[in-house]
């Protein structure tokens, strides 16, 4: 069951763009990573890295493996999968590319798991609807695939169509596992009237012996915390989200929803702290520069906010838009800009459904003066019967959707 986490955390943390993992990584060596073609040595195809970190030496040498045997899939299927591991672990969506370099040979007659890891990669891109179409073939060459089944509900959950995610859980339900699917179901509910209901029941099975695979455990209290933050009571959110990051140092979901907690409490230096040794993606240097800040930390916010400057004026120049996200909140936060939040928001909307995503629209359209342009997501809290005491939703904006 551990590779069933895995999967339902890229997928509910992909728009935070930080892809969290199970896996630890310890690099040492200074050398820039590389992908050498299989024919040639010498021949460099693909730098992996800019940050002088090495890749780590199991990896090396399964990507060894399948250059010595470039047809032998079990190979290449483990090089990906490690591929994508070490990637979503450091923050870095070229190595999770690079699986799917890895896999290309075989998706002429694909394997349900080559299908799998094909999806997993490019979910971690954003491409959700390639992602869709692959799981869908690999769901209808094996209709008992697990991990298949939760990745769908869960892009299906991001892209906040939780009603439609519901069919992937009841199917988890059905392969006599009750606990994965009630999990499943319960990510799906957790903005809406249901959730104090399935945050009690999560609460019984996490108490109760025997009933919940100590695998999902994790998983299982980190929605807890998030109901308990989402419903105000930020005393059980702070609790319970620590509980799962002490568990797991690498649950860096759960992390940043801590630090956001605590910079809401005004407690920036809690949050810088909880902020040590994490990757350096887009959402960890906002958070950092958000609370070096509200410390009146003017010279440690501004390298962090140069970086992220670059980042995204080269984001936007190239028509990037998989760090939506993270650059409406730049834009509204740290830079000032209410037009460029205000498309970026948009940009990020058209992508993505998560409360965040919906209260970054409502903030933005608030701040550019156009609270109309918040009517999506109004429209959405609708359809999906969204409830969530901690949405600001400014009278403007509630007016303006009307």
């Amino acid at each position: 069951m551990q590779t069933l986490r895995p999967a339902i955390a890229v997928a509910v943390s992909i728009g935070l763009a930080l892809g969290i993992t199970a896996l630890s990584v310890t690099l040492q060596s200074r050398t820039a990573p590389e992908l050498v073609d299989q024919n040639d040595e010498s021949r460099v195809v693909a730098v992996l890295q800019t940050k002088a970190q090495a890749l780590p030496d199991d990896l090396r040498a399964l990507l060894k493996a399948v250059r010595a045997q470039p047809g032998d899939l079990p190979a290449a299927q483990k090089a990906a999968r490690r591929l994508i591991d070490t990637g979503r672990a450091l923050g870095d969506s070229r190595l999770v590319g690079a699986s799917l370099g890895i896999l290309r040979p075989f998706m002429e007659k694909p394997t349900a798991q080559t299908l799998y890891l094909s999806a997993t990669a490019r979910q971690y891109q954003h491409d959700f609807n390639g992602a869709l179409a692959l799981l869908d073939q690999a769901i209808a060459l094996d209709p008992r695939d697990a991990n298949s089944l939760l990745s769908r509900a869960t892009i299906r959950i991001v892209l906040g169509q939780f009603d439609i995610a519901a069919k992937d859980c009841q199917a988890l339900h059905a392969l006599s596992r009750p606990d994965l699917g009630f999990l499943c179901q319960a990510t799906a509910l957790i903005l809406t009237a249901d959730a104090p209901a399935v945050y009690d029941r999560l609460q019984a099975i996490t108490s109760a012996k025997g009933v919940l695979d100590p695998a999902l455990r994790g998983w299982a209290i980190g929605l807890m915390g998030e109901i308990a933050g989402l419903r105000g009571n930020d005393d059980d959110a702070q609790r319970l989200l620590a509980q799962v990051v002490a568990a797991d140092p690498l649950a860096l979901r759960e992390r940043l929803l801590l630090v956001d907690l605590f910079l809401r409490q005004q407690k920036p230096q809690q949050a810088l702290d909880l902020l040590v040794g994490t990757p350096e993606v887009d959402g960890v240097l906002i958070r950092r520069v958000l609370a070096a800040q509200a410390l009146g930390d003017s010279a440690g916010a501004a390298s962090d906010s140069a970086e992220l400057a670059r980042r995204f004026k080269l984001n936007i120049d190239l028509g990037l838009t998989a760090h939506a996200r993270e650059e409406t909140r730049y834009f509204l936060e740290i830079a000032h800009d209410p037009a460029v939040a205000l498309e970026r928001a948009k940009i990020n909307w058209a992508l993505q459904h998560e409360i965040e995503d919906a209260q970054l629209l409502i903030n933005a359209a608030a701040y550019g003066g156009q609270p109309q342009a918040a009517k999506p997501v109004l429209d959405w809290m609708a359809q999906q019967r969204i409830m969530v005491p901690t949405l600001l939703i400014p009278e403007a904006v509630r007016k303006a959707a009307e």
